[in-house]
C-alpha cells in the first residue's frame, strides 16, 4: 500500500523534464558551448545556430549518460535523500543493489565541495564504504546544524573503524 502511495507521488517524466530544464537553463534555454541564446528545438533536442553544437536537455551535465528513465532516477534520488538503506531502494526502484550503491556514490561525488562552517549545536554521523579485502575502506563524516538547513561533510580515504584492521 504504501508503495503504491510512493509512486503516485513521484513527477511526470515531463514535469521531471521541466525541473531539470529549469535547473540547467534557468529562464532561457542557451547553448552550452558558446552560451548564446540563439536555439532551435527539434523533438527533444537542440541546435546552436551560432556554432551548430546539437544537444540535449541532459547532454553536458553529470547526468549525460542517464540510462534509466527519469521517474525512476527520481524515485533514486528521493531514496538517497531521504536515507532509505540499499536493500529497500532496490525493491522500490526494481534495480539492482550494485546500481543503487553506483548512483549513491555519484550522489555522493557531487555534494559541493567547500564546506559549511556549523555552528551551535550540530548533529554529527559517519558512514564507512567502500572494500575491506582490498583496504580500500572510506569514511564520510557528515554534520547537520540543527535549527537550519546547513550541511557541511568531509570525505576520508583509506581509514579504517575500530577493531577493523
Amino acid at each position: 500500500m504504501r508503495k503504491m502511495y510512493l509512486l503516485r507521488q513521484i513527477p511526470s517524466e515531463a514535469q521531471i523534464r521541466k525541473l531539470l530544464r529549469k535547473i540547467v537553463f534557468g529562464k532561457n534555454i542557451f547553448c552550452p558551448i558558446c552560451r548564446r541564446r540563439k536555439v532551435i528545438k527539434e523533438n527533444n533536442r537542440f541546435w546552436c545556430i551560432k556554432c551548430r553544437t546539437r544537444f540535449s536537455l541532459l547532454s553536458h551535465t553529470w547526468l549525460s549518460h542517464l540510462k534509466i528513465p527519469l521517474q525512476t532516477f527520481w524515485l533514486v534520488l528521493w531514496c538517497w535523500t531521504e536515507q532509505v538503506p540499499v536493500k529497500q531502494t532496490a525493491r522500490l526502484t526494481q534495480l539492482s543493489v550494485p546500481t543503487i550503491y553506483h548512483w549513491f556514490s555519484i550522489f555522493r561525488s557531487h555534494l559541493p565541495d567547500d564546506p559549511q562552517v556549523l555552528e551551535h549545536l550540530v548533529q554529527l554521523d559517519e558512514a564507512y564504504f567502500g572494500s575491506r579485502p582490498k583496504k580500500t575502506m572510506r569514511a564520510l563524516f557528515m554534520g547537520k546544524q540543527m535549527d537550519s538547513r546547513k550541511l557541511s561533510f568531509k570525505i576520508l580515504n583509506n581509514t579504517y573503524r575500530a577493531g577493523i584492521p
